[in-house]
């Protein structure tokens, strides 16, 4: 590593599937970020409506406050719904391979609204468990520098990080230094972190994360810089690592990210 590595952006979407809003601060909990994919979309058939297939509604982004249980989308700076959820019938919902999540169909206007969004008819649902709409664990990482060492975007930038959709974005780290921590506790903000394997991504990451569209093929940058990795899932295109909690506790923008011995 070279310097000081920090946090420098924080991702977040109340409902998966949806573009990501970026506090300055989050609370971490064992099960994630508050307020971070408490909610997420499903078809007729109970299974996740992603953005893996989706890209439709990330030009909208959404909010929840737990607090007071209100839930807001919006566009933009303008906010499109924002009123208090309440939940309706119970659900097995089936994300994937065998990853399920019980939870609520949420009541109300939403179903109408995003499944107009979405042009298909979807269900807006309210996981039983805290962030229960995330991946295989609770926090994810990547640094800036391993996205830039993949390619760029269609105007000569370096990649867009928010394709990767996750929770902790680095800076001051040389390329790939996440995945070197894999089995250490790392100290980030009021948290301790534990690093695990390396994430295996999907058709996701060829979504821009501003509408949805698709011209950047960033699956082929990653297979042409590094090929195929090992993963839970196999030998998978990769980018970024998962982390677990293991003390609970606030990261804010800024936050210095020490690795332990």
């Amino acid at each position: 590593m070279t310097g000081t590595i920090t946090v420098s952006e924080l991702s977040v979407t109340a409902v998966k599937g949806f573009g990501l809003t970026h506090p300055d601060r989050v609370e971490v909990e064992t099960s994630g970020a508050v307020g971070d994919r408490d909610f997420f979309l499903v078809d007729d058939a109970d299974r996740l409506w992603s953005v893996t297939g989706h890209g439709d509604l990330l030009g909208h982004w959404t909010g929840f406050d737990r607090d007071s249980g209100v839930l807001t989308l919006g566009r933009g700076e303008d906010v499109v719904l924002s009123v208090r959820v309440e939940r309706g019938e119970p659900i097995h919902a089936h994300l994937w391979g065998d990853r399920y999540q019980d939870g609520h169909v949420v009541t109300g206007p939403w179903q109408d609204l995003i499944s107009g969004l979405a042009g298909d008819r979807v269900r807006l649902v309210w996981a039983d468990t805290p962030s229960g709409g995330v991946d295989v664990e609770p926090v994810t990482l990547v640094s800036r520098s391993s996205v830039a060492a993949v390619g760029a975007e269609r105007d000569g930038a370096p990649l867009d990080p928010r394709r990767f959709r996750m929770l902790l974005t680095l800076d001051g780290a040389e390329p790939w230094t996440e995945e070197s921590w894999a089995g250490r506790e790392i100290e980030v903000g009021g948290a301790v972190l534990r690093v695990g394997g390396e994430v295996p991504r999907c058709a996701a990451v060829q979504r821009d994360p501003r509408d949805g569209g698709s011209a950047v093929k960033a699956l082929t940058m990653i297979a042409d810089v590094r090929g195929r990795r090992s993963s839970h899932d196999g030998q998978t295109l990769n980018m970024g690592v998962y982390a677990s909690v293991v003390r609970p506790g606030p990261i804010a923008v800024g936050d210095i990210v020490t690795a332990r011995q």
